[in-house]
C-alpha cells in the first residue's frame, strides 16, 4: 500500500527534528556568544571599546583635565571595559589579583546568559562619570547618548533576548560600582587639599620658583597614589639631574642653551606644538598616545580582544608612569628652562613657545608617557608605520611615522623644542617609561 505524505506530515517531521535547536535558541539561558556559530571576536565589534575610549578622550578634553587625572580616568575606564567583556573571551583572565588592591569583583552567575557588549556599554559610562565628579551636564549627555546608541545597535544586530538584556545591564552597573569603590581607595580623593610648603630657593638657585612664573604647585603628592602594577614609584628610578652651574662650558648651561636656541627655529617649535597637548586643547599628554591607539583600531583592523588588551596595557602604563615621574619631580624640584634663561642667559622677557606647566622640570611627563606607550605598542605590533590625524583640527593634518619608536623619540624631543624641558629630563624620562612598560608587560596575563 502506498503512503502519501501531506504537507501537515512534513511540517510535523520538521518540527520534531528542529525542536531541540529551537528550544535552545529561545531559552533565556542560551549563550549565543559561546556557541560554535559565533566566536567572541566575530560577535563583537572593536568599536565598542574604541568608542568609549574616544568618549573618554573627548570628555577629558572638554573638561580641561591635566595629565594626572586624565591618566587615572583613562586607565579605570579601560579596565572596566576589559572586565566587562573578559568573561565572554575564550580563556579570558580577569585582572583581579594582578592589579594592586583589586582583590575581588562581581562575577556573572553561572548558567545564565549575558551579553558582554551590553555589560560594557552600561559599566563604562558609570566609571567615566565617577572619575570626573565635577563633570558638566554637556559631557554627561554625550555619555548617555553613546550608551543608548551602543545598546540599540547591539540589540538590533544581535537580537538579544529581553531577559539577557536586563540581566546584562544590571551586571554592568554592579561591576561598575565595584570598580568605583576600588578606585576610591587609590589615595586620589582629597589630594589637592593637602598642605605643601615648597622648598626655598635661598641657597638653591636650581629650584623651581612658582612665584616668578605666577604659578602654584600642582598635586605635589601625586606620587603617593596607588599604582596598578609597579611595586613602587621608585621602580626604574633614574639618576639625578645634572649639577647646577652658570658656567657656559658646563653641561647644564649647554642644555638650557639648546632649549633657548630651539625656540627661534620655527620647524622645531612646530614639533613642540604638535605634541603639546595642553588642557582643553586635547586629551592631555596622557591622551596623546590614547589618540594614536584609537586610530590603530581601524588602521590595523584590530579584533576586539586585541583592542581591549591594548587599551589596558597602554593606560595602565601611562598611569603608573605618571606616578613615578611625579616622585622625581618633587624629589629634585628642578627649575624650568624659562627661569634659567631669564636669570642666567639674560633674556628677561623670554617665554617658552609652549606654555610652561606648573610643576618642576625633572623628569618630563610627556617623555615618560612617550617611552611607556611607544614601548607597549611596539611589544604589541612590532615596528609598523601608522598615521596620526588627531590634531588635524589644529591644522596639522595627518602625520605619518615609520614606527612607534620614531614617534616616541620625536615626542620627547618636542619638549626641548617647545621650551619646557631640558634634554636630560626628556631622554631619561623616555628610558624610564620604557622600563616601566617592560615591567608591566611582564606582569599582566590576559589568559588563564
Amino acid at each position: 500500500m502506498k503512503r502519501f505524505f501531506t504537507l501537515s506530515h512534513v511540517w510535523t517531521i520538521l518540527v520534531l527534528l528542529l525542536a531541540p535547536a529551537l528550544w535552545q535558541s529561545c531559552t533565556k539561558d542560551a549563550r549565543p556568544d559561546e556557541s560554535s556559530e559565533f566566536t567572541f571576536n566575530q560577535r563583537y565589534e572593536s568599536r565598542i571599546p574604541r568608542e568609549w575610549m574616544e568618549m573618554s578622550y573627548e570628555t577629558v578634553k572638554r573638561e580641561g583635565l591635566f595629565a594626572l587625572d586624565a591618566s587615572r580616568t583613562y586607565a579605570y575606564v579601560a579596565i572596566t571595559l576589559y572586565e566587562s567583556m573578559a568573561p565572554g573571551m575564550a580563556n579570558g583572565r580577569s585582572l583581579v589579583g594582578q592589579l594592586q588592591g583589586l582583590n575581588t569583583l562581581p562575577r556573572p552567575e553561572t548558567g545564565l546568559a549575558y551579553d558582554w557588549g551590553v555589560v560594557a556599554c552600561h559599566a563604562a559610562p558609570e566609571v567615566l562619570k565617577a572619575m570626573i565628579p565635577t563633570m558638566s551636564l554637556t559631557s554627561q549627555q554625550h555619555i548617555e547618548a553613546l550608551t543608548g546608541t551602543q545598546e540599540d545597535r547591539l540589540e538590533r544586530n544581535l537580537l538579544i533576548d529581553y531577559d539577557v538584556m536586563l540581566r546584562s545591564k544590571a551586571f554592568g552597573k554592579t561591576l561598575a560600582q565595584a570598580i568605583i569603590t576600588w578606585a576610591n581607595s587609590d589615595n586620589r580623593i582629597g589630594m589637592e587639599a593637602l598642605s605643601y610648603t615648597h622648598p626655598s630657593r635661598a641657597g638653591n638657585p636650581q629650584f623651581w620658583d612658582p612665584g616668578t612664573l605666577n604659578q602654584t604647585f600642582m598635586m605635589p603628592f601625586w606620587w603617593t597614589s596607588r599604582p596598578f602594577v609597579i611595586p613602587t614609584y621608585r621602580l626604574c628610578e633614574p639618576p639625578p639631574p645634572l649639577p647646577y652651574s652658570t658656567d657656559p662650558s658646563s653641561q647644564y648651561y649647554k642644555e638650557v642653551k639648546e632649549v633657548y636656541d630651539a625656540s627661534f627655529n620655527p620647524q622645531l617649535v612646530q614639533i613642540g606644538r604638535y605634541w603639546a597637548n595642553n588642557p582643553s586643547q586635547s586629551g592631555s599628554p596622557a591622551g596623546s598616545w590614547l589618540g594614536i591607539a584609537n586610530q590603530l583600531v581601524d588602521q590595523y583592523n584590530l579584533d576586539i580582544t586585541t583592542t581591549l588588551r591594548m587599551y589596558v596595557l597602554m593606560t595602565i602604563g601611562t598611569r603608573d608612569a605618571f606616578i613615578a615621574v611625579w616622585y622625581t619631580k618633587y624629589k629634585y624640584n628642578l627649575q624650568r628652562p624659562v627661569t634659567y634663561i631669564r636669570e642666567v642667559i639674560g633674556d628677561a622677557t623670554w617665554n617658552s613657545p609652549v606654555p610652561t606647566p606648573p610643576y618642576p622640570d625633572y623628569l618630563s611627563g610627556t617623555s615618560i608617557n612617550a617611552g611607556s606607550s611607544s614601548e607597549m605598542l611596539t611589544r604589541l605590533f612590532g615596528f609598523r608605520p601608522f598615521g596620526d590625524s588627531q590634531h588635524s583640527d589644529k591644522g596639522f593634518g595627518t602625520r605619518y611615522f615609520s614606527s612607534f619608536k620614531e614617534a616616541g623619540i620625536e615626542a620627547y624631543n618636542s619638549r626641548v623644542y617647545g621650551g619646557v624641558h631640558m634634554r636630560r629630563a626628556c631622554a631619561l624620562g623616555f628610558e624610564t617609561g620604557e622600563c616601566i612598560a617592560d615591567y608591566i608587560w611582564s606582569n599582566i596575563q590576559f589568559t588563564r
